[in-house]
């Protein structure tokens, strides 16, 4: 849809849904990346912030044309979108050695890198779902928020834990809790009559999904990596088609800043509403050693499980190669997001010359 910017340039207005409240760490990125994103009037988003649909109706939503663009989580469709969802789901080897400074710059670089440059079947998917990926985003380390103390390990015990990624949820039940699968909207109401005990989230959802009210207790590196299963702009494939070649160089060129900002408020965003809820007196605890070295040691042993199910579920080809890449990838992007983590044209710039600098507006996603 062309409209007229205020220099009085014709504009290609993309409406780009996410299914978010305004004033969380994703929707504030998005509107900071729009903003950068229309300064010279060419192309530019028409943000609807959960208004227009809701973050499961998101994927069919961009498919089927309903938005232009929007916050796609692929984990909600595993099936559709196996080939990504395999890195998303070895998002806790971040924290395997030396654990990086954050999990989600590290896991955004390593989930974009590995679909737009490595993964030719991540991009068929994508395509069978009538959407183009232009990166991925990364949220603050995954913790627990409970509505009773969570201790040690024997307190995991029994449990309704509620998980994103499957990896989370066979680590909770490793010490004896349930997992529970029900999407992000629903979590608020779900803690708050005892349909779940926790939620393995990020710290930011804390005020997103204004679950500081029914957060008792938070437990930190409990379970550990980041949620990186999300095309933080997916663009509808008709409407790419539709684009100018101008248009669509301009969004390639652009699309690390929304990568950048959106992660980066979730790390600013987490140590923000840590902050909060422990004025509010909400109880933050570390793990203690004993949990963290028995998570080394599931995650060590889960990624062969990982690597079983994606190929026997899902049909993946090639599965030990594909994680030998994403594994690579893990220790490349710790090295190169541990000085600029938290800054947010720095992080961008990275991305952009790792990355969407290598990609070909006039061939991506257009056979």
């Amino acid at each position: 849809m062309a409209t007229l910017s205020a220099t009085g340039v014709a504009a290609e207005t993309l409406n780009y849904a996410i299914g978010f409240p305004p004033g969380g760490a994703a929707t504030d990125g998005v509107k900071e990346f729009n903003e950068l994103l229309s300064a010279e009037g060419d192309v530019e988003l028409k943000v609807f912030e959960l208004s227009l649909l809701n973050l499961k109706e998101t994927a069919p939503g961009v498919r089927d044309g309903l938005a232009d663009a929007g916050y796609v989580i692929t984990a909600y469709y595993p099936a559709e979108f196996s080939e990504i969802n395999l890195p998303a789901e070895m998002s806790m080897l971040t924290n395997i050695g030396t654990p990086p400074k954050s999990s989600g710059a590290v896991m955004a670089g390593v989930i974009t890198e590995y679909a737009m440059l490595h993964c030719p079947d991540c991009q068929v998917q994508f395509e069978r779902e009538n959407q183009v990926f232009l990166g991925a985003m990364g949220t603050s380390e995954y913790v627990s928020l409970c509505t009773s103390l969570i201790r040690t390990a024997e307190d995991l015990q029994g449990k309704k834990m509620r998980s994103s990624i499957a990896a989370m949820g066979r680590w909770a039940e490793s010490f004896g809790g349930t997992k529970v699968s029900l999407p992000t909207n629903d979590i608020y109401e779900a803690m708050s009559q005892g349909v779940v005990d926790c939620a393995m989230i990020s710290a930011p959802e804390l005020g997103n999904l204004q679950l500081f009210d029914v957060t008792k207790c938070i437990t930190l590196n409990a379970p550990g990596g980041s949620f990186s299963g999300v095309g933080a702009l997916n663009v509808n494939l008709d409407t790419w088609h539709d684009m100018s070649a101008e248009d669509r160089a301009r969004l390639i060129a652009m699309a690390p800043y929304n990568t950048s900002y959106v992660t980066v408020n979730y790390s600013d965003n987490a140590a923000t509403d840590l902050e909060k809820a422990a004025d509010m007196g909400v109880e933050i605890i570390e793990a203690p050693q004993a949990l963290r070295d028995a998570t080394e040691a599931f995650v060590t042993k889960d990624i062969e499980l990982i690597k079983t199910n994606f190929a026997n579920d899902y049909g993946l080809q090639n599965v030990d190669e594909k994680v030998e890449i994403i594994i690579a990838l893990i220790e490349k992007w710790k090295g190169l997001t541990d000085e600029i983590y938290n800054d947010k044209d720095a992080l961008a710039q990275v991305y952009a010359a790792e990355i969407f600098s290598k990609v070909a507006p006039d061939t991506y996603y257009m056979d």
